[in-house]
């Protein structure tokens, strides 16, 4: 990977927190040079070097990347490693992975993000019982993280990330004032997307913003299934809907890391279905099925024709579902299912987590 000035200026003037219009006053400069150095279409004269490497307390050849090939790689080693701890279900060590990343390479964006991320699912699991710290922690950091970009999406994914974990300290006022600070999704990109975009990128934008709404329906739905006072009949009624809608979007059955929430879904929906035992136990056993594809799934392509070609990737969050069949036999060991623990479907069902 080539070195890229543009970048390295950017992310050093991000750290410190200033526009490119504060950077050009206090160097006396004008923005539009700022600006081209950052973009990579003019580069500072060498006698500038030493002035703008002490303005952003480096050395000049840390500047002009003179280390950078070296911190590439063991970044890179850090985050391949980080990547694989996460899908092993290893919140724990993916976190101290990150924590050791953002020690050495604090003004990285990328890295920014993992230790955000990492920090909150920390929390949100209550590792350790360090639930307030960990939260505490990544709000810190996405507040830092906020100062330190422009881009206006990952400026998003910091208020979201803020707003979640509020929730979780119980800052109820403080979580929905975090809200409100996001666009509606009509103000979003996916919709803007269709007015603006033309040709490849039209339908690239199209497939990406299936995905997307395919994420946010599911949880809609399975929420809404648990409102109060509904019947038992009426929250099968609603959680039906969610591979039904699935096996729609996706008929080939391509649903790549969405197996967990079907895996989810079948398990709630054999809690409703008791007492009629067969019935739930055909749930616990499509449950079980979806949990070890799940724990087995791996990124690829979709096949189905409306997301045909997009990319089956996991990120943080769903890396952070793995373990589905651990998860799942941990939730049929609840009483609930006592009066067809005997059962042999049941027996078969967990056989089946058990022996993957």
């Amino acid at each position: 990977m080539m070195f890229d000035f543009g970048k390295q200026l950017k992310d050093l003037r991000n750290a410190k927190g200033l526009t490119q219009e504060q950077v050009a006053e206090l160097l006396n400069v004008s923005k539009q040079s700022v600006s081209r150095w950052e973009n990579n279409v003019t580069y500072p004269d060498i006698t500038f070097l030493p002035t703008l490497a002490s303005f952003f307390g480096v050395t000049v050849d840390a500047l002009l990347g003179a280390d950078y090939e070296t911190n590439e790689r063991a970044k890179a080693q850090y985050l391949s490693k980080r990547h694989n701890a996460h899908n092993s279900g290893d919140i724990r060590a993916a976190f101290e992975l990150s924590q050791e990343l953002y020690t050495r390479f604090p003004n990285d964006l990328t890295v920014v993000n993992a230790m955000m991320t990492d920090s909150y699912l920390m929390g949100l699991h209550n590792v350790g019982g360090g639930r307030r710290h960990y939260l505490e922690m990544s709000i810190a950091v996405s507040e830092r993280f906020m100062k330190m970009t422009d881009d206006i999406e990952e400026s998003c994914h910091c208020i979201r990330n803020i707003a979640a974990c509020h929730k979780l300290l119980g800052n109820r006022e403080s979580a929905v004032l975090w809200m409100n600070k996001l666009p509606s999704m009509w103000s979003g990109i996916e919709h803007t997307a269709l007015s603006v975009l033309e040709g490849e990128e039209r339908e690239a934008s199209v497939r990406r913003s299936l995905n997307a709404a395919l994420n946010l329906i599911y949880r809609l739905i399975y929420e809404s299934s648990r409102s109060h006072g509904l019947s038992a009949a009426q929250r099968i009624m609603i959680l039906e809907k969610i591979p039904a809608m699935f096996g729609l979007l996706l008929e080939n059955g391509d649903y790549g890391f969405y197996h967990g929430f079907l895996s989810r879904t079948y398990l709630e929906l054999a809690k409703y279905c008791l007492p009629d035992r067969q019935r739930a136990i055909a749930c616990i056993e499509s449950a079980s099925e979806h949990a070890c594809k799940m724990d087995g799934a791996q990124p690829s392509e979709h096949t189905s024709i409306l997301f045909l070609g997009e990319r089956i990737s996991p990120d943080e969050w769903t890396r952070s579902g793995a373990g589905a069949r651990e998860k799942l036999l941990k939730a049929l060991e609840s009483s609930e299912f006592d009066v067809i623990r005997t059962d042999a479907g049941f027996k078969a069902a967990v056989s089946s987590l058990k022996n993957g």
